[in-house]
């Protein structure tokens, strides 16, 4: 080979080498050019009117979050979100006058690494590692406080099948307001599961002076696999999921949905749930010790009429849960709350171990879109619920629970929500008056 053939072969090796590496910097540059801040602020107040004698709580919280994101660089993006929630000096000295998921646990305020992840995308699915918010009916992140539940995790989704999302994900550890030995860390599943069993420092049953079990002293540290498949196809919708926690809980859930037009104006939404939590591996056995169970279901109906020229609409809701007075619930395990009607949380006393179990649940709803008399972005709800608890497992413990939400969009970034809520029991426990107000700012 001359050595001018040699010469002309390097000479194109450093070009196309030369090439690749400018294409390269040009596809970084691209990403950081792409790259955006996100997040938000958020004021809000939180008043709880205790009766019975009980101390009253105020609190004001100050926090959001700020993130990044970088644009794609071969399919893959980073991104990166800071939390936090603060007092400004005007929390009250006394933790009992503190709201309980305003801060942390022990009612101060804390920042936290919230997000931190690799995304890639392929085609139509994407694989999300690290912190991250999670959305699903059974482990979820949702607006309660100021920092929402966050979550460790390996995420994957896929939507090449037409009008569907499949999700599968391994969830390891969570940090959020739902967890049970610490908001402001990121704590194993299976340490952060909340249960309404209630136990002494020496393992033994007792709902009136115990504290609540952490699962992982039983079951070690795990985690969940959460899978799920979405279909929606207006105007119907369908979703199956379940959560899978080794040695701890399995849960599966199930709902649809259908709306069909009663008159071209009048719409009515048919809605159904159901699912089933059972006990496995070792947390199963534990509770056979004592001659308990974790093997419960739920049921839910609700249908809602909608009528399009007045934005008013009318929703009835019910639901059931089942069990006995020797079941432990695991209510809101994660930050999932799927059901159609909420409840504010219920101990066990006596020598039951779970308040909720056999309970009957009843909503009727009326929704007004202010956009329709000249307030566009503004909505009120009205809600009625009824409460009826299994009197052999805690009598005389009925809710009535009388809500006012006021929601309005103030402009394309600010928002605002006014909710008030008048709850009504004999137990003097759920007898209170409760007022949260917040005003978020989105960037």
């Amino acid at each position: 080979m001359s050595k001018y053939f040699k010469a002309c072969l390097l000479g194109f090796g450093l070009s196309a080498a030369i090439h690749a590496a400018a294409h390269a910097a040009d596809d970084l540059t691209n990403a950081l050019t792409e790259s955006k801040w996100f997040g938000y602020g958020k004021i809000m107040v939180v008043a709880d009117d205790k009766k019975g004698g009980r101390l009253n709580q105020q609190t004001p919280g100050f926090g959001g979050k700020i993130g990044a994101e970088t644009g794609s660089l071969h399919g893959l993006r980073l991104k990166a979100a800071w939390y936090t929630t603060q007092d400004l000096g005007l929390r009250n000295d006394n933790p009992r006058a503190t709201d309980a998921y305003m801060f942390d646990l022990d009612k101060t305020p804390y920042s936290i690494w919230g997000e931190a992840q690799l995304i890639a995308t392929f085609g139509k699915s994407s694989l999300i590692t690290g912190r991250q918010e999670i959305f699903s009916p059974l482990i979820k992140t949702y607006e309660y406080r100021i920092i929402p539940n966050l979550y460790e995790a390996v995420a994957l989704s896929n939507r090449d099948l037409p009008n569907t999302t499949l999700s599968l994900a391994y969830v390891s550890k969570m940090s959020g307001f739902d967890g049970l030995t610490t908001f402001s860390q990121f704590r194993p599943m299976s340490e952060q599961a909340y249960t309404s069993l209630m136990v002494t420092p020496a393992g033994a049953v007792d709902s009136a002076n115990g504290e609540t079990l952490v699962p992982s002293t039983i079951v070690g540290n795990r985690g969940v696999w959460l899978a799920g498949a979405v279909h929606e196809a207006a105007p119907h919708s369908l979703q199956l999921w379940n959560a899978h926690a080794p040695e701890l809980l399995n849960t599966a859930y199930v709902e649809g949905s259908t709306t069909m037009p009663l008159s071209p104006t009048l719409a009515l939404t048919t809605e159904a749930q159901a699912y089933r939590v059972n006990a496995v591996g070792r947390f199963k056995e534990y509770l056979s010790g004592f001659g308990l169970n974790a093997r419960y279901g739920l049921l839910g109906l609700k249908a809602t009429l909608a009528h399009a020229p007045s934005g008013l609409s009318m929703a009835l809701a019910a639901n059931r849960f089942g069990g006995d007075d020797k079941t432990v619930t695991a209510f809101g395990n994660w930050g999932g709350y799927p059901e159609f009607v909420s409840m504010p949380y219920l101990f066990a006393a006596g020598s039951s171990v779970s308040a909720i179990a056999c309970s009957k649940l009843i909503k009727l709803t009326g929704a007004v879109d202010l956009g329709k008399v000249g307030r566009p972005g503004h909505r009120l709800i009205l809600g009625h619920a009824r409460i009826n608890l299994d009197e052999a497992i805690l009598p005389n413990s009925d809710l009535v629970v009388n809500s006012l939400i006021y929601l309005s969009k103030l402009s394309d970034r600010l928002s605002s929500r006014i909710a008030v809520e008048n709850r009504q029991s004999n137990n003097t426990r759920y007898d209170n008056d409760f007022v949260t107000v917040g005003v978020r700012y989105d960037f």
